[in-house]
């Protein structure tokens, strides 16, 4: 895993509330679920979910979105979730854990 990676980046609520305010004061549509759930694959957008390289991934149902398996985070080769920081200074357009874009 990452040596960098701090799981204090990331709390829900004020990845929530980021993003509202940064679509607020730019002006630009909220297009992440307001409770920050996919409504895709069910995972929080917000919390971070570790995966190990070489998992392979499967497409799930009618919506064909891309599951991988996740794993404890201290075992994890990469992390995907969306911080709070990341929140407040870039538009939320779609899902990191299953690539399901929200905007279209």
């Amino acid at each position: 895993m990452d040596k960098q990676f701090d799981i204090t980046k990331f709390d829900v609520d004020k990845s929530i509330a980021a993003q509202k305010e940064y679509c607020e004061q730019k002006g630009a549509p909220h297009f992440a679920p307001y409770d920050g759930r996919c409504h895709c694959c069910k995972n929080n957008i917000y919390k971070p979910l570790g995966y190990k390289r070489g998992q392979s991934a499967s497409w799930i149902g009618r919506t064909g979105y891309r599951s991988v398996e996740n794993c404890l985070l201290e075992e994890a080769d990469y992390i995907s979730g969306i911080t709070v920081e990341k929140a407040g200074k870039e538009l939320v357009t779609g899902c990191p854990h299953c690539n399901r874009s929200y905007c279209d």
